[in-house]
């Protein structure tokens, strides 16, 4: 074993002495997404206010636990010094009951935010994602269109020096061509941009090979709508805050309403004046009154019902969500499906209007139509494609699935040979 890690090591050190350049590996939609977690800022400030919520919610906790406090003073004039210390366990008190009831709330949404927050961040790195496939697919569908103009051009060329065609024939091919170089051009350019975009997000930018779509892609499975609806009514993590925050809105309005009762305590005070120690213990009453708490249960009341009205509209709006995608899915495996054969079709038909071309059967603008139609198949098929990962993922996700899951299974859609 010790032989073969020597060994190991020495070839590399081979590679590095030479000048031999080890190859990159790649990144797939898998590999982003777990490298954005550690990069993208929003999730990282997403991560801290997990923390922060739940930290929120041990204070909650401990909102019954008894509190200690030392007092210790002395008079300018007189060389003579106060200590007091107290311990006070609440017996009753409203505000620090709905308290101690909202912890559990709390730590929901701390953990149902966060994974609101994460399949935000798997949908963000799936569109920087899909833009570079829709840019690359272009770039390879243009470069097909070029060669298939420069071909076209050739073939007319010789026609006029043989004197079967004409000037025109070549010229309608040129402006094609050079019309097609343009466009690559603003292609690259816009391949750039979203490069960098995707390493905004990821922290790495991908590699020239990465996110290439197959030829074909073949139809996968997803729940029933009944299954995928119970799923987004039971687990999916905006509704489950939408629920939390409702419930801490509610025992807002008792903590408010608490305000103005009187609280219970024992008390233990032990105090140390001039070398004499005074102990007393016993329940303490306090009866709190100010106006402002009056107010603030008007105020609670009101957010409470706002509370109640954002669980309904969430609940009613994923719901609408998680229909829509499940519909596109339908309709768009099928689409898909259509927009590939169409594709081969037209592949089809630039060979026959090429070749009937040469035979003299067809002239130069049938071919140009024919160059055209395939250019724009391809297009369509791979932002067909891309819609059709886009929308499963995000029914994944709506569906409460896990999210590296939903990221795998769209990984496997996508991109499988």
């Amino acid at each position: 074993m010790k032989l073969k890690n020597s060994l190991f090591k020495y070839i590399l050190l081979g590679f590095f002495a030479y000048g031999v350049q080890l190859p990159v590996l790649a990144i797939d939609f898998e590999t982003a997404f777990h490298k954005a977690k550690d990069n993208d800022p929003k999730f990282q400030a997403a991560k801290h206010d997990k923390d922060a919520t739940s930290g929120q919610s041990l204070r909650d906790i401990t909102s019954y636990a008894p509190t200690f406090t030392y007092n210790q003073s002395q008079l300018p004039t007189l060389s003579v010094t106060s200590r007091t210390q107290t311990v006070s366990q609440p017996l009753f008190d409203a505000v620090k009951g709905a308290s101690f009831l909202q912890a559990e709330p709390r730590k929901k949404i701390a953990d149902a935010n966060y994974l609101v927050q994460t399949h935000d961040l798997a949908l963000r790195v799936f569109n920087a994602m899909s833009q570079i496939i829709q840019t690359n697919e272009a770039i390879k569908a243009n470069e097909s269109r070029l060669a298939a103009l420069e071909s076209q051009f050739q073939s007319a060329k010789r026609k006029y020096e043989l004197g079967q065609g004409t000037i025109t024939d070549q010229l309608d091919v040129q402006v094609k061509y050079e019309q097609a170089k343009a466009d690559d051009f603003t292609l690259k350019a816009n391949l750039k941009s979203a490069r960098d975009q995707f390493k905004a997000i990821v922290g790495e930018a991908p590699n020239p090979l990465d996110f290439n779509l197959p030829n074909k892609h073949e139809s996968f499975n997803i729940r029933l709508l009944d299954e995928v609806l119970a799923r987004v009514e039971k687990k999916n993590p905006a509704i489950l805050v939408a629920q939390a925050n409702e419930k801490v809105a509610k025992l807002d309005v008792v903590k408010a309403s608490g305000a103005v009762l009187p609280t219970i305590a024992y008390t233990y005070q032990k105090t140390v004046y001039t070398n004499v120690n005074a102990e007393n213990n016993g329940l303490s009453i306090t009866i709190p009154l100010d106006v402002g708490s009056y107010i603030g249960t008007y105020v609670a009341h009101a957010k409470s019902k706002q509370s109640s009205s954002t669980r309904l509209e969430t609940e009613v709006k994923t719901k609408v969500e998680a229909e829509r995608f499940y519909q596109q899915i339908e309709a768009g495996q099928q689409s898909l499906k259509i927009k590939g054969n169409a594709m081969d079709i037209a592949r089809q038909s630039v060979l026959a209007n090429q070749k009937s071309y040469d035979a003299g059967v067809k002239n130069t603008t049938d071919v140009l139509i024919a160059i055209q139609t395939l250019f724009q198949a391809r297009n369509e098929y791979a932002v067909s494609a891309i819609q059709l990962g886009g929308n499963l993922l995000n029914l994944l996700l709506i569906g409460a699935e896990d999210p590296d899951e939903a990221v795998i299974r769209t990984q496997a859609f996508l991109f499988r040979k």
